[in-house]
Formats: C-alpha cells, structure tokens, sequence
C-alpha cells in the first residue's frame, strides 16, 4: 500500500530540525512543564536494560521507538519480550489515528510485538471513549482517508477529503481530524475559509505535528490543525500525547500504578517527555531514530527546557 501522508506543504519539507522549531513556536499551547528546581539530572545510557527492575510499568511511545512506518526495530520486539517475561506491565501509547483501534493491534502484532488489546491506547481510542461518554450533536465531517474506517466513531458523519466544496462543509456542525492521509493544500484553504466564516469545534486525535516513517518526516494532524487555529478563532481539541486525556487514558489502565513506578519512553520531547512528566511519570528520551534524529540533543533540551529522566539511542 502507497503512503499517502505529505511529506511536504505549502513550500514546506519537514526535517527534525524545523519540528523541533514548530514545537517551539506553539510551546504556548502544550501542557506546562517541570520548574526548573524539579527538572530531574539525565543520565545517559545505552540501552533501557538498566532500568528493567527499577519501574513495575513500561510505557512505549509507537513511530521512532518501536518502528518508522512499518519498520518495526527488532532490539524493540525483543526489548518487549523481555520486558513482558519478567512480568512487567507494558502499554504502548500511540498518537496514531488513521487505523481503528482493532486493525492498530493487528498491525503491530503483524511487526511481531506480543500485544493484546488492552495493552496498546492510541489516541483515537481516547477520542472514542470521550465520544461515548459525550455525545456529541449533529453531523461531522471526518478528516480521514476512506480505509480509516470511521464508522467506530459513533457520530453522524460525512468524509472530508480533497474535492468536497465549501458549501458541504458550512453545513457541518463540527469537525474530526484522524489523519492526514491524502490533506493538500486545497482542501486546507478550504477548511480555513468554512472555519473563519463559521467556527465550530474541531476534535483532533493525532496532536503530533510530525511523524517518522523511515527516510522522512511525515506532516500529521497537529500541524494542520495549529494552522488552522492560527488563522480562524477555534480552539481545537486535542486528544494525544502531550495532552492529559491520552495520559490519562493509559493510567487508568496501570491498575492504580503509581505514575512514579512508571516509565514514559518516547523520541519527542514536546510530546512524549513532556506529556509524561506533567501526567507524574519518569521519562527516557530516545535519540536514535526519530524526532531528533541527528540533532544536537542536550541543545533542543536546553532550548525547550524539557529535560527527561534518562537518554538511550534505542530500547
């Protein structure tokens, strides 16, 4: 199957080092971090291996720590694995929307991770569930290509993809960004121009502003949708990672773990580090591949004042 998330938008090509500065330019919208007397003292390692006895739950970010598109790393299968024979709790936290929650599993059991259901919560499951408990009124319109599936969503919807007029759209009552799967221009200025004529709630379950998927960065949901906060009077609502409802979605999980005896571990500061420690989690930044990768890392930590508990290039 041909990905068709962009890799490029209105003249703009997406490398780590302009992620990084996009975080930064909407630092104001994400949760607030540590103070600085509370940031903790890195310590770099190699690998997570140390740390195995040291929390009694093992949370996973997905894209840059246990695969780039659907590359799955085989030192992170095999991290799983041990992790899980020693009787640890693990969860993997995605950010990913485009798949049900059903076909999320089945992908990554596919990649030849040992998980089950209740073990992976992705950011539109947490979108889902909000659904469940708070209806939401009128007819949707679902931005999302058609193998999305969209029908788990539960709400009266229409798909918004390039091609759909303006007029369709002004009819909406709100709006629900899965993924940015086949999103162009076009149909951007479109949407801008439906949401400055008329503003309506716009539920977004993928935050992240980029996406690792092997060779290059990938623009998702989050960045479309801060353009489109930028330039219309909504306030969109988030639903991933570094948002509260996706932490604390994957605590309610953890049995009543402590989020002490937790570890966060993920690839981008402004989403997996700092989501984590603001939900009381320890956290471990990974370098190898990813949001940084080939980036001067103890800089972009110094610069975002986001500083993680422990470093490892990989799991």
């Amino acid at each position: 199957m041909i990905d068709t998330h962009p890799t490029s938008f209105a003249s703009v090509t997406p490398s780590p080092a302009w992620a990084f500065a996009q975080y930064q330019q909407i630092r104001a919208n994400l949760p607030e971090g540590l103070p600085a007397e509370q940031q903790p003292e890195t310590r770099t390692l190699d690998s997570l291996a140390p740390l195995v006895d040291q929390f009694q739950a093992f949370v996973f970010d997905a894209f840059g720590v246990l695969n780039a598109g659907p590359r799955a790393f085989p030192s992170a299968i095999r991290r799983i694995r041990q992790l899980q024979e020693r009787g640890k709790t693990v969860r993997i936290l995605s950010n990913a929307a485009t798949a049900s929650h059903g076909a999320l599993v089945a992908k990554y059991q596919g990649m030849g991770f040992a998980i089950g259901q209740d073990q992976l919560v992705s950011s539109r499951w947490v979108l889902e569930q909000s659904l469940v408990r708070q209806p939401r009124q009128g007819r949707f319109g679902v931005l999302s290509p058609a193998s999305s599936a969209p029908d788990t969503l539960g709400v009266d919807w229409l798909p918004v993809r390039p091609g759909i007029q303006a007029e369709d759209l002004d009819r909406l009552d709100g709006f629900i960004f899965l993924s940015s799967e086949g999103w162009n221009e076009e149909v951007q200025q479109v949407l801008t121009q439906s949401l400055a004529r008329h503003p309506r709630p716009l539920l977004v379950a993928n935050p992240d502003l980029v996406a690792p998927r092997g060779d290059c960065l990938t623009l998702e949901p989050g960045y479309f949708a801060h353009l489109l906060m930028s330039q219309s009077a909504i306030e969109p609502e988030f639903f991933g990672k570094p948002y509260r409802p996706a932490f604390d979605a994957v605590l309610q999980t953890l049995g009543g773990i402590d989020p002490a005896d937790i570890l966060m571990v993920g690839d981008t500061l402004h989403t997996d580090i700092l989501g984590g420690q603001a939900a009381g989690m320890k956290t471990m930044l990974i370098t190898a591949e990813g949001a940084l990768q080939g980036m001067d890392v103890p800089d972009c930590i110094a610069q975002s004042g986001i500083v993680p508990d422990f470093i490892a290039p990989l799991i």
